[in-house]
């Protein structure tokens, strides 16, 4: 699947993290940056961690209505926690520079494709 802002493609070959063991895995261990949606069950709070995680990328939190309400670029790899203040019902982990690439920006709306 991918992930657009209007015409623009933000995410390609994205994976799908919609259960319990791969939101636990994400990128643990994975050898290289890849683009991975994470669909929660609940709106809240999810915080994140890189720990066994070499490279850096970044995260981008969206709610209901796949609109941006947080943004954290360029995550370094093993930091024990990264704190989310808003609540969220989704998680695009992505290629690192993706935020500031294609200038995403709270309240920005993405979509889903495929």
């Amino acid at each position: 699947m991918k992930i657009v802002k209007g015409k623009t493609t933000i995410a390609t070959n994205c994976s799908k993290a919609d259960t319990i063991s791969k939101q636990i895995t994400g990128l643990m261990f994975k050898p290289k940056p890849e683009n991975i949606l994470f669909m929660f069950n609940l709106t809240d709070n999810h915080h994140i961690h890189s720990l066994f995680v070499n490279f850096e990328f970044d995260a981008v939190y969206l709610n209901n209505n796949m609109k941006i309400v947080e943004i954290h670029k360029k995550i370094q790899p093993y930091k024990l926690i990264i704190h989310n203040t808003h609540k969220s019902k989704y998680l695009l982990e992505c290629l690192p520079g993706t935020i500031t690439k294609h200038d995403l920006k709270i309240g920005d709306k993405l979509k889903v494709i495929g």
